[in-house]
């Protein structure tokens, strides 16, 4: 069915470094500087939450598509808005952080979506071969949409300790599958990795108990690589990323929510093109945004930053609205 192998070589790729906290085992990142003594600011909380400029909501109607299910013979990726992913190749009919809500919170009136914003479900989509989970954040792993897919997809894929949410939502043990970093798994035409990231994990129950990741996938047969990034800031693991993999043909990277108040957890504009440098990309896709709030700076400002500051093919298209990797993309600007 599949089978797991490993590329950590004890030296460059490395494993998820931990340590012992004061009530339960922790993971780190491998960037110190990320976790030693970091706090954010409240009131930057709340400034993110509350005190937002006006251009952080998108002003008009979103337009949005219903993804087209077909099995394709290349490998295809929609984006449904935020960092949620639809990714189809053949069989493999593939969820990444399906967010299928109104809210990405424990509370409905916390982190609400832009009402402009389409909202899909897990009936757009039928039977999945796999559901990918980035790490435990709200708006990354969504308790209603995990529930809706349960019983629709074959496998779960995480991080490791992610699994034991999917447990308490119901889906079966033998459906989920936890990766280290550097750890991969083999379906006959198709191999996914997770790879490192630098972020952190909690659902209020605790922080960093759970581990977050980026993700690559293989398609061998058409010789097509894609890397995932999840969420998270700039460091060292882009680069040998990049170096051990050789390149990408589409790198779907967060490109939204920054904030000087935590400068490690995300990534600022200008790192986002180093990003895609150390990755060796031939193209990139914007993720982490269009769909929630962006805090403290304009919806479409970081997809404006990379328009007029990439020098390879930029990859936006509407929610819902299939690409196939490696095709030329027409840019008509629907984010302005």
């Amino acid at each position: 069915m599949y089978h797991k192998f490993d590329l950590c070589d004890g030296k460059e790729r490395l494993k998820a470094k931990r340590a012992q906290g004061k009530k339960y085992e922790i993971f780190l990142n491998e960037n110190e500087e990320s976790y030693k003594n970091f706090k954010v600011p409240f009131k930057e909380v709340l400034k993110y939450y509350y005190l937002y400029p006006k251009n952080a909501i998108v002003p008009f109607k979103l337009p949005f598509y219903k993804p087209n299910l077909s099995d394709f013979d290349a490998p295809h990726i929609t984006w449904l808005g935020h960092s949620s992913l639809f990714v189809s190749f053949k069989k493999y009919k593939i969820l990444i952080d399906p967010i299928f809500n109104t809210h990405a919170s424990p509370f409905s009136f916390i982190n609400r979506a832009f009402k402009n914003a389409p909202v899909y479900s897990a009936d757009d989509f039928g039977d999945i071969f796999a559901v990918i989970i980035t790490h435990s954040h709200f708006d990354h792993l969504d308790a209603k949409s995990v529930k809706a897919l349960k019983h629709r997809a074959k496998f779960f894929i995480t991080p490791l300790k992610v699994g034991n949410y999917l447990k308490s939502y119901g889906v079966s043990e033998k459906k989920i599958i936890e990766l280290d970093w550097w750890d991969g798994i083999e379906f006959d035409d198709l191999n996914i990795i997770a790879t490192p990231s630098q972020h952190s994990s909690s659902r209020g129950d605790g922080k960093n108990k759970t581990l977050w990741a980026s993700f690559v996938m293989e398609f061998k047969s058409v010789d097509r690589k894609v890397f995932f990034s999840g969420d998270g800031g700039y460091f060292t693991h882009f680069k040998k990323i990049g170096e051990y993999f050789k390149e990408f043909d589409l790198v779907c990277l967060e490109s939204g929510q920054f904030n000087k108040a935590w400068p490690f957890s995300h990534s600022f504009p200008d790192q986002i093109l180093q990003e895609a440098k150390d990755l060796n990309a031939k193209a990139l896709m914007p993720i982490h945004w269009g769909r929630f709030l962006a805090g403290t700076h304009a919806w479409n400002e970081v997809v404006e930053f990379l328009y007029k500051n990439l020098d390879i093919a930029f990859i936006t298209p509407k929610m819902g609205e299939g690409y196939k990797i490696g095709d030329e993309f027409k840019q008509d600007f629907w984010w302005r």
